[in-house]
Formats: structure tokens, C-alpha cells, sequence
């Protein structure tokens, strides 16, 4: 009977000293230490051997993770170490064979290096660089990595899993929001959801005076928030509460995710001429329209229909539902244009379309709010002032409340 090829590379492997079904060898791994700032973070691990690893994203059925498979590794043997709250990490521990990192925000594996000892260094190094992502592409890598994750844990099921404590990251500052699972409003309640622009490394559009448009919608953004939560109709959330950049799909993500009624995403603006100035409202455009079934597709952005309802049913109540978002997201910008001009100038062609991002969610009524013009001197200096945004802000507050008289009158004639 001839070789087969297996049978060749066995034969082969034996002469030379080399078993297939040799165990690899069991490394142990010293220490471990995170460090970087959320938008690059290094994960460095320490062991006596070098160790191959197989790095996987989890977190459909739990807490955002990276998941490092290490081959042959046999335990940690170094004391933990605490994870800086910077870092993104917010612990780490053994978990079904796998040395998980849990993540306070979406970051996947940017490159990752297997190092041998050098001069300075005499153990081995296994580095993993991880970059800041959208949550929708952290979901993408979730679903991508799934089945390898189940087959890898139920590997390593019937084995012991090394012990290592669960390290946490110190508490994180006062005012830092970081939220991967959605948040539901309370029942009776209406949810306004509040988006400042830009943020972190986008600072947005900059007066002469060195005035970021990054920090002004921030501060308007938290007067807003303010004023709306004296009224107990509203529950208030923010897409970023510090300058923290966003990617644009995960600010619509998380509105939906949120439950939003409303949606307003604050921006200041910048022009050629510094003559040119005051306030003005996007919404929609006809062109915007086209990208809304492309991103809702990309993003899983799914309108909910009921069970049971025919295909064809069914595209019909999405379609009600997308010209019922856009009507409503209309109907309020009809209604902050006269609150906004009391409060400051406003441009002459005030309610234009737009295919911006943000306005994109098919279920939610959104509207860009640019809240004047950083290149304008008197624009500037009033978005400066507090008493300028809270004007601004106010008059925001203004019009949701009547936009949601509406909604009040329309639920009591049902």
C-alpha cells in the first residue's frame, strides 16, 4: 500500500525527533500589563516559553471582550496588576481557556507581535495593539469570531482552566459615559437623546479665538440636559458626556438602542466669510433617503415589526414608519425655528436637508441643530457666553415640549 502524504510527514518527523501528538509546551505566563488611552491601547504578556495565541471579539451574550486563546499556556504565575481606567480595559481574568480582557469601549486588534528574548528583555513577549472602533464594526468581528469562540471554549471545557483573580480597572472619572447595552426608558417617559458633535480627536470647526467647536457643543449639550430633566415627561441621554470621539454609526446606534423619541445632534458652524451667521436646522434630505436601507443593512439598524406579519406587510409598515420619521423629524424643525430666532440671529434659508449621517436612523426623528457660526465674531462670542448657549439651549427645550404636547394629545385621542 503506498504513503499517503500524512503518512510521508509522519515518517519524516520522526527521523527527525518531532512527534505530532507531542504536547506543546506549557508556558507560563509572568505577567501582564495594559496601558495606552483608549484610542491605542497594548496589551503585553510575559511568559518563560513562547506562546502562540489566537485573539477573538465576544460580546453578544455578554460584556464586550477580547478573547486571547493561548496555546500551551499553563497558568499565570505573576501577581495581577491593576488596569488604568484610561485604557479602555476594564479587567481582565481566565474565562472557559481563554485570558479575557473585558472592554469599556469597541477596540479590536489593531497588530499583534510575538517577540523572543533579546538583550534587554530575556523572556518572551506577546504583544496585542488594539484600536478604538465603531460599535458597529466591534459587532461585525463579534459575529465573524462566534463560532470559533464556542469550539474553542468547549476545547477547553473539559480541561482545568488556569486561576487567575478577575483584575479591574480603578473607577472611572466622574462624567465619563460608556454605554455598549441599551437603556430603555422608563415606561411613560420620552427619551431625548442629545448628540454634541465631533469630540476628542475631532475638534471640529475653531474661532479666532481659539474657541473648539467640540467643547462649545459640549457645554450647550449639558445645559440642554439640564433644562429638559426639570421636566419629568423626559429621560435625557447624551452620545458622548466628555471629549470622547464617537464614530458616526455608533451615535445613530446608540439612540436607537436607547429607545430615542428624539434626536438632536448639536454643531456650530464655520464659513468663508465672517459675515455670514446665525442659527440654522437640517434635516433629511431626498438624497439621505437613499443611504438609510444601505446603512441600516451595514449597521443592523432592523425597524421592529410585529411577528407573524407577512414579507410583503411587513415592508409596507417600514416604509409608514420611515415617512412617519421624516414628518416628524420636519414637524420639529418647524417648531425650533421660531424659538431659536428669539434667542439669536438665524440664517435666511433656516430648515434645509442635509444627508448627513446622524439622520439617518429609519425610526428615529433627528434633526442637526448648527447653533451659529464660529467664524462669525458676535456668533462666536455668544456661543462663548453661557448665557448665549443657555438662550440656545432653552429654546431647544421650548420646542420639545411642544413637539411633545403633540405627542401627548395624539396618545389621548387613540
Amino acid at each position: 500500500m503506498p504513503f499517503s502524504r500524512f503518512s510521508l510527514l509522519c515518517t519524516v518527523l520522526f527521523l527527525l525527533g518531532i512527534s505530532l501528538t507531542a504536547p506543546l509546551a506549557r508556558a507560563d505566563i509572568e505577567s501582564v500589563r495594559v496601558v495606552g488611552d483608549g484610542e491605542f491601547t497594548r496589551i503585553t504578556m510575559w511568559a518563560d516559553e513562547a506562546v502562540e495565541a489566537r485573539v477573538l471579539m465576544s460580546g453578544d451574550a455578554g460584556p464586550a471582550q477580547i478573547l486571547v486563546s493561548l496555546e500551551g499556556a499553563a497558568n499565570t504565575s505573576g501577581p495581577p496588576v491593576p488596569v488604568p481606567p484610561a485604557t479602555g480595559v476594564s479587567g481582565y481574568g481566565w474565562q472557559s481557556g481563554f485570558l479575557a480582557f473585558t472592554l469599556a469601549k469597541p477596540m479590536m486588534v489593531a497588530r499583534q507581535l510575538n517577540l523572543p528574548p533579546t538583550g534587554d528583555e530575556p523572556r518572551y513577549r506577546l504583544v496585542i495593539d488594539l484600536a478604538a472602533v465603531s460599535q458597529a464594526r466591534f459587532r461585525q468581528a463579534v459575529q465573524r469570531d462566534a463560532n470559533s469562540v464556542s469550539q474553542r471554549a468547549q476545547i477547553h471545557l473539559a480541561a482545568a482552566s488556569p486561576t487567575l483573580p478577575e483584575v479591574s480597572a480603578r473607577p472611572a472619572p466622574q462624567g465619563h459615559e460608556v454605554v455598549l447595552e441599551p437603556a430603555r426608558p422608563e415606561p411613560g417617559r420620552y427619551l431625548i437623546v442629545i448628540d454634541p458633535g465631533h469630540g476628542g480627536r475631532d475638534p471640529g470647526a475653531t474661532a479666532r479665538s481659539g474657541l473648539r467647536e467640540k467643547d462649545v457643543v459640549l457645554r450647550a449639550a449639558h445645559t440642554l440636559k439640564e433644562i429638559l430633566e426639570e421636566d419629568e415627561r423626559f429621560t435625557v441621554r447624551m452620545t458622548r458626556a466628555d471629549d470622547e470621539f464617537i464614530e458616526l454609526e455608533d451615535r445613530v446606534t446608540r439612540a436607537r438602542e436607547w429607545g430615542a423619541d428624539l434626536f438632536i445632534s448639536l454643531h456650530a458652524d464655520a464659513a468663508a466669510s465672517s459675515d455670514v451667521a446665525g442659527a440654522s436646522v437640517y434635516t433629511i434630505s431626498e438624497r439621505g433617503e437613499g443611504r438609510i436601507e444601505r446603512e441600516s443593512q451595514r449597521n443592523d439598524w432592523q425597524i421592529e415589526i410585529e411577528d407573524g406579519i407577512s414579507e410583503e406587510v411587513g415592508g409596507i409598515l417600514e416604509q409608514l414608519t420611515l415617512r412617519e420619521t421624516k414628518s416628524n423629524s420636519g414637524y420639529f424643525a418647524q417648531l425650533l425655528l421660531p424659538e431659536l430666532a428669539e434667542a439669536g440671529p438665524v440664517l435666511r434659508n433656516t430648515h434645509r436637508e442635509a444627508g448627513f449621517y446622524v439622520l439617518l436612523a429609519p425610526d428615529v426623528p433627528a434633526v442637526l441643530l448648527e447653533m451659529g457660526f464660529l467664524t462669525n465674531g458676535a456668533d462666536a462670542q455668544r456661543l462663548a457666553s453661557p448665557a448665549g448657549r443657555r438662550r440656545t439651549a432653552q429654546a431647544v427645550a421650548d420646542a420639545i415640549d411642544t413637539y411633545f404636547d403633540r405627542q401627548d394629545l395624539i396618545l389621548v385621542s387613540n
